[in-house]
């Protein structure tokens, strides 16, 4: 049995009845590029709620395996919206210097959940319990060299993990969250301090594209700043 086909085996070991509170009931494996740079980037868990609602339904026709195997399917988008959107890829490139092309991306939480109308919501202990599981029996086989948590409830999941390898924290770049603060920097100056930053920017202009350019940016120099050597 493969690297790959072990990490299937142990997702379907986690396939949960079809009553639990999740909009899929299958967890799934990360996705990882064919020239792997043994980087992991982990959000918290894919948004699931009736606006995006079409992708649900392309996850409800596939197969078990398929639904396992969801991230990176298709060849537009590999389904870990902050990284999807640009800000991830940005931040990971300016503050470790390496490629987003060569990097593994998942959510640090492998189900999904909707409250009473149908929005996203946080993912509850017990599913993050689970995810820890998870992680403790996917990561020994990936053994990634760094693991890079976005958000307390990506490092709360992997510390439970029993993973002793490198981590780094990020904040998540949540819209809301990075609005509240981006707003209060020029961007023009931001790349003027941040010259690793400025340099992605001018390299994948693409990136910023689709609206909120200022977290994305501001969110960089985040990583980038945790990641100085003082």
């Amino acid at each position: 049995m493969d690297e790959k086909e072990q990490l299937i085996d142990i997702c379907k070991q986690y396939v949960l009845p079809s009553d639990e509170n999740v909009v899929i009931k299958e967890p799934y494996i990360p996705y990882i590029p064919h020239r792997w740079n043994r980087i992991l980037v982990l959000a918290e868990s894919q948004n699931l709620s009736s606006s995006n609602g079409d992708y649900v339904e392309i996850l409800s026709e596939m197969s078990v395996e398929q639904r396992i195997q969801r991230l990176g399917s298709s060849s537009d988008y590999v389904g870990v919206y902050p990284w999807d959107d640009g800000s991830m890829k940005l931040a990971v490139e300016a503050s470790l210097q390496v490629k987003a092309l060569e990097v593994g991306v998942s959510n640090a939480v492998l189900w999904s959940q909707r409250g009473a109308k149908k929005e996203n919501v946080n993912p509850d202990l017990n599913l993050q319990q689970l995810s820890s599981e998870v992680w403790s029996q996917l990561l020994p086989i990936l053994n990634p060299q760094v693991v890079v948590c976005c958000g307390k409830i990506a490092q709360n999941v992997i510390s439970k993990a029993n993973w002793h390898g490198t981590v780094i924290n990020f904040r998540l770049p949540a819209k809301n969250a990075m609005s509240r603060v981006s707003g209060m920097f020029n961007e023009a100056d931001l790349l003027k301090r941040y010259p690793e930053v400025s340099l992605i920017v001018d390299e994948n202009p693409s990136w910023l594209d689709g609206g909120y350019r200022q977290n994305k940016i501001f969110f960089a120099c985040h990583a980038v700043s945790t990641q100085a050597k003082i």
